[in-house]
């Protein structure tokens, strides 16, 4: 997810200001480094590292912080090993409870990046009948697809669910095709709603 300041250029008394698109903190903090220890060494500076999968080339970590006493969800980063570095190679910040469910390689043509699946349970509002606002929980199964070249991963949905009083009131089950560079999600989207997910998604993966 990208921190995003809303980019606003004012012009007064013929001066501009402007307010600028800035990266997630830790993104920002730790990049990159030379070693692994280094970046390692660079997000223990910030809160609790746990090495969550390894692959070749590629490491995903998850960060535990501390506000006011009490542990925080600080995210999910990947970092990949690339011209004699490790750098940021994707990131996830979900807000809400959620699993990592599976993290592989995946090469597409020359390029070879990264899934990561996760499972995200979060509270939401839903209207019934069109006029009638009540508690819901919204379940979803996301895909991140990382191409390790910058922190950014486009997302796809392949299962949503929104629960109300622990029934199903919309729910869409689907499965992705990936086909170069676009990502297909099919699947019965009649009982989906809100839960429909686009029909396809653009990566965006350079060889």
């Amino acid at each position: 997810m990208r921190w995003l300041a809303l980019c606003l250029v004012v012009l007064l008394g013929g001066e501009a200001s402007a307010l600028v698109i800035l990266d997630p903190p830790m993104v920002r903090k730790c990049p990159k480094a030379k070693t692994w220890g280094g970046v390692a060494t660079c997000l223990g500076n910030h809160g609790t590292v746990k090495v969550m999968y390894t692959l070749k080339g590629a490491r995903l970590v998850s960060l535990t912080q501390r506000q006011d006493g009490r542990p925080i969800d600080g995210g999910v980063f990947l970092y990949v090993e690339r011209g004699g570095e490790w750098r940021i190679g994707g990131h996830w910040a979900g807000g809400s409870e959620y699993q990592v469910l599976a993290f592989e390689a995946l090469t597409i043509g020359k390029k070879v990046g990264y899934r990561l699946d996760i499972g995200q349970a979060s509270p939401t509002t839903v209207m019934l009948d069109g006029q009638y606002p009540v508690q819901g929980l919204l379940r979803q199964k996301r895909s991140l697809f990382c191409s390790g070249d910058h922190y950014g991963c486009p997302d796809a949905t392949s299962t949503c669910e929104i629960l109300v009083r622990g029934k199903a009131l919309y729910t869409f089950r689907g499965s992705l095709k990936i086909d170069g560079n676009v990502v297909s999600i099919t699947g019965d989207r009649s009982k989906a709603g809100p839960c429909a997910p686009t029909d396809r998604m653009f990566l965006g993966w350079r060889d």
